[in-house]
């Protein structure tokens, strides 16, 4: 471990994320499918900045045969440093944020894979002992602007749709933009 001992190394963090494994609907084409951790090899994508280090990463799920990503999931913990800035008076609060869920293919959407990462980040998220799991949802990010959205979701049901997640043990708390 670093510094921050609650936060886990960039090689433990990419073998975690690896060890989540497919959705059942991307099995079928599991030779295919990289999960990628930066930029490199990467077509036919709007979105960049991949990464992984101590406590960050955004990740892809790309298929390499059709030279196209299907899912991207960007999060990071606040490091113990950062989290004792807090104003004086305010309790230290240590969140794993959930910068970024996407899936990118039409076809793909509503069909299990953000709820399969949901899952896989809150069980991960426990594993860290992180006070909870903080998102701002924003059904109109620019990320999405680029996007068609066939399939996607409106800001209320991005809403409830993160809303289904929340558990006494790992809260999921949302600050959306309105």
């Amino acid at each position: 471990m670093d510094g921050n001992s609650s936060t886990i190394r960039a090689e433990e963090l990419k073998r975690i994320i690896r060890n989540w494994g497919l959705p059942i609907v991307l099995l079928s084409n599991k030779e295919n499918i990289e999960f990628k951790f930066s930029d490199e090899g990467i077509k036919n994508n709007t979105e960049t900045n991949y990464r992984i280090d101590a406590g960050t990463c955004k990740f892809c799920l790309y298929d390499v045969k059709e030279e196209k990503p299907l899912f991207s999931m960007e999060f990071y913990q606040i490091s113990d440093r950062i989290a004792a800035l807090r104003p004086v008076g305010k309790p230290i609060e240590k969140p794993l944020v959930l910068e970024f869920l996407y899936v990118h293919d039409d076809s793909l959407r509503k069909k299990g894979i953000a709820t399969f990462y949901m899952k896989k980040v809150l069980r991960y998220a426990k594993s860290i002992k992180v006070d909870y799991l903080k998102i701002k949802p924003n059904a109109n990010a620019d990320n999405f602007k680029k996007d068609k959205k066939t399939n996607a979701l409106n800001q209320e049901e991005l809403e409830q749709f993160y809303s289904k997640f929340c558990t006494p043990e790992m809260p999921v708390k949302q600050n959306p933009l309105k």
